[in-house]
């Protein structure tokens, strides 16, 4: 079974009639912070390697750890 990106799934949650991109978090490593996380309404776009985010922000695709939708994990870094 092929493992998804975490690309590849946010795209799918962002371009898919099926979903609302609004009920996606992203969790991610903030190297000083900690685990933070993320709303979709936030991210201004999703390039190859990094998420970028409306206020300038740019957070590198390693870093996820896990995307929520609804509350749910849908993926997860293994």
């Amino acid at each position: 079974m092929k493992r998804y990106s975490a690309r590849e799934t946010l795209n799918k949650l962002r371009w898919h009639p099926q979903y609302d991109f609004s009920k996606v978090v992203i969790i991610y490593i903030d190297r000083f912070e900690g685990n933070k996380e993320i709303r979709a309404e936030n991210i201004e776009s999703i390039g190859h390697k990094f998420l970028y985010l409306k206020d300038g922000k740019v957070i590198p695709q390693h870093r996820i750890v896990e995307i929520r939708y609804g509350g749910n994990s849908v993926w997860k870094k293994s």
